[in-house]
């Protein structure tokens, strides 16, 4: 009697500032970042792991990947950008990276289902689907320690689709719901923000679509203001870290800055543009579509969740409070539901219409 192979449930989420990946007990998350390492330089890193020391070959070259490429690389590139994929190539090599900080052995099977910007096209995701399924041959190396590893994977399927149907995924397997709902995902990233449509269960792409008005447009802009004022240079990458942990009052030039009004005011009008844009998508659905669900999720929820689902309140668009949900996880839910939805796969319940190959 032959034996069944053993198949892995693998959800990656590819977004603009971060590549998600959820498997079992590993929820992983780095930069979505490649770049071109320093030749002939090797520093002494005070985190050696592997995660954050990541180098990919793909047989005739090596690049960084993730937070490696975004401290080290003096040439990197985004692999998302603008609401959408920039390099199929890039976008495997780095998924293909993500891959083996999960994996010990080689295994006979995998399921993956991966998460790309609601602005990638038809053609791009049915492209990464193929790069990605068949037998991947993974060789990566630690920056920090040269310690070099081999894997050999076989993605049986891969299946491939908007990103925030993995969060609309997941609220749906969580809240025990057996029927696909009309619902509207909105995304707030770093880079962008996703908007995306869901009528009888179906993506709706003309009622989905992409801004790049996001959580980083909030530290642009008052970082400019903040060097108008001060005269000092202030980075905006400096600033997530303070936005994430709610601080309002920050110390530039050893002065110390107020900023909870600039704040305020910025998170209102960029609250206020992605609000227009959902009004706008959900204008061309059919008549018969109700909206039952508005599901928020992504890195800039921390900052951009409550001006939200207020907005949301005062235009009608929920109806009631419960309409509104924010995930337990709103950074890794879509990685989460990707996940999920490949394990449906392998029980043998997927769904046509996606771009499974």
């Amino acid at each position: 009697m032959s034996l069944r192979p053993t198949y892995r449930a693998i959800g990656i989420d590819l977004g603009t500032s971060t590549i998600k990946l959820s498997c079992a007990t590993h929820l992983k998350k780095i930069p979505s970042i490649v770049g071109q390492p320093l030749e002939g330089w090797r520093g002494f890193s005070g985190d050696s792991s592997l995660e954050k020391n990541l180098v990919i070959s793909d047989g005739t070259r090596n690049l960084y990947v993730g937070e490696l490429a975004r401290l080290q690389s003096e040439i990197k590139r985004e692999i998302a950008s603008e609401g959408k994929v920039k390099s199929i190539d890039d976008a495997v090599l780095a998924i293909k990276a993500v891959l083996a900080l999960i994996t010990e052995k080689n295994y006979d099977e995998i399921i993956m289902a991966t998460g790309v910007p609601v602005a990638s096209s038809k053609k791009e995701m049915v492209k990464l689907a193929k790069g990605l399924k068949g037998e991947l041959n993974i060789n990566v190396e630690n920056e920090a320690t040269g310690e070099k590893i081999k894997r050999l994977l076989s993605v049986k399927h891969c299946i491939v689709m908007p990103e925030p149907f993995g969060t609309y995924y997941h609220t749906l397997k969580t809240q025990g719901e057996s029927r696909a709902v009309d619902a509207i995902v909105i995304d707030v990233g770093h880079g962008s923000t996703d908007i995306l449509t869901l009528y009888e269960g179906r993506v709706m792409r003309q009622a989905s679509g992409s801004l790049e008005e996001a959580a980083d447009t909030l530290t642009n802009r008052i970082a400019q203001e903040l060097q108008n004022q001060t005269g000092k240079i202030v980075r905006p990458f400096d600033l997530m870290s303070s936005l994430s942990q709610g601080k309002d009052v920050l110390t530039i030039g050893g002065e110390r800055w107020d900023i909870l009004s600039m704040k305020e005011y910025h998170i209102e009008i960029i609250a206020d543009v992605i609000l227009d844009e959902v009004n706008r998508l959900i204008g061309t659905l059919p008549p018969d579509a109700i909206i039952e669900k508005v599901i928020l999720c992504g890195g800039g929820m921390h900052i951009f969740g409550d001006r939200l689902k207020l907005g949301f309140e005062q235009a009608g668009l929920a109806e009631h409070p419960e309409m509104l949900i924010l995930p337990e996880n709103p950074v890794m839910s879509n990685a989460m539901g990707f996940e999920l939805f490949a394990r449906r796969f392998i029980s043998g319940l997927g769904e046509d219409g996606f771009n499974e190959l």
